[in-house]
């Protein structure tokens, strides 16, 4: 009878072990073909994968990806609802797991009702589906003849060559690579993808940081308020030892309008830090409060007359700044006398680079809005601030 169990035992152990290991070689064959970009040929060794592992958000991850790639291969706008409507799912599913990576949340966000073909009314865009069939299904070189045919059939058409960068990218092709992702920037200065590709390509194919470092910037410059744009600038810190980190200035919090009474304006300031004795400089944020007051009477109306409702303006939040730049300096306090947001402050407004911190480290929604009309003529002293206070440091 023992000798049974213990025969019965050997053979559970057995099956336990052939399973974990038939499950490793599904692993592992999925993931080569993940990596080869075969994304819809690893599609149903992943569905096993997440039915056998239901807390690995890796699994899931990939998962919602390669049903992003089955979507792109399908005809039929009720089919492919469905499934972007599980690769939504699985994206949730792994956000819900842990999953760090920005691109799953921007899947979990996706319409299954939206439109399904980039560009459609352009000319070159029945040749762009063709190249994202091929793409998704891992045939890069197929795909690279129809991303340049579409970039050729209509040179406005920002995505073809990016599509076509990117897939040279995969066919490690430096040369062709960056040579489309320049054109695509040309095609749109102001869109960050094609920087960031740019600068990804140069750092990992290239393995050059300090190429890469100038198109990562770009990249911020473009848009500074996506999340995506700092994801380059970030990797080639983590590469060169560099810290991206924007300089601390700590401001009194906006002035609060009573809503009854407009007149009545309740503006923010420490008592204590404005009477801290240790620090003399600390009354000058007091000017900053009362600056930022004046903006919620008639001084915005009589400079912003087209706006019809008040907002946090570059204007306003410069006049604020440099009203407590110029109260430090009257003072002529010695800079060891000062905390270190005023330090930073004085620094960069003498770097004629104040404008530029309030844009890109500064900004609320109001002043967010300022952006894009003071790019057209700062891009290169925007370039410059970012890389001289925010990417600091680094061994390239």
């Amino acid at each position: 009878m023992r000798q049974s169990k213990a025969v019965l035992f050997i053979c559970m152990a057995a099956l336990v072990f052939v399973a974990a290991a038939a499950q490793q070689d599904e692993a592992a064959r999925a993931n080569a073909l993940y990596n080869a970009g075969k994304r819809p040929d690893a599609l149903p060794l992943y569905e096993d994968l997440v039915k056998a592992h239901p807390n690995e958000w890796l699994y899931a991850e990939r998962l919602a990806d390669c049903l992003g790639a089955k979507a792109a291969q399908s005809e039929n706008p009720s089919e492919v609802k469905a499934i972007r409507t599980r690769e939504r799912d699985a994206a949730k599913r792994a956000i819900d797991l842990g999953d760090p990576n920005y691109f799953v949340q921007l899947i979990a966000k996706i319409d299954p009702d939206g439109p399904v073909k980039i560009a459609a009314t352009s000319p070159g865009g029945s040749l762009l589906q063709e190249g994202e069939k091929a793409f998704t299904a891992g045939d890069y070189r197929a795909a690279y003849a129809k991303y340049t045919l579409a970039a050729d059939a209509d040179p406005k058409l920002y995505v073809a060559p990016l599509f076509a960068g990117d897939t040279a990218y995969q066919l490690r092709d430096l040369k062709t690579a960056t040579r489309w992702f320049a054109q695509a920037a040309a095609v749109d200065p102001n869109r960050e993808t094609a920087y960031r590709y740019w600068g990804d390509a140069l750092l990992k194919i290239g393995n050059d940081p300090a190429a890469a470092k100038p198109r990562f910037i770009d990249a911020i410059v473009a848009e500074p308020y996506n999340q995506l744009s700092w994801k380059g600038l970030q990797q080639w810190a983590q590469r060169t030892g560099a810290v991206v980190l924007p300089p601390k200035i700590d401001r009194p919090k906006g002035p609060v309008v009573d809503p009854k009474h407009p007149n009545n304006i309740t503006i923010n300031v420490d008592p204590a830090q404005a009477g801290d004795k240790k620090n003399p400089a600390s009354s000058a944020w007091l000017m900053y409060s009362v600056i930022r007051a004046s903006y919620h009477g008639d001084l915005f109306r009589k400079e912003f007359p087209d706006e019809k409702a008040y907002r946090h303006t570059l204007k306003e939040e410069d006049s604020a700044l440099s009203t407590v730049v110029t109260f430090v300096k009257e003072k002529k306090l010695e800079p060891a006398s000062l905390d270190e947001s005023l330090r930073n402050l004085i620094e960069i407004s003498d770097a004629g680079m104040l404008d530029c911190w309030i844009l890109i480290n500064g900004a609320d929604e109001g002043i967010q809005q300022d952006y894009d009309t003071y790019r057209k003529g700062h891009r290169q002293l925007l370039r410059d601030y970012l890389d001289r206070f925010v990417a600091r440091g680094g061994v390239n």
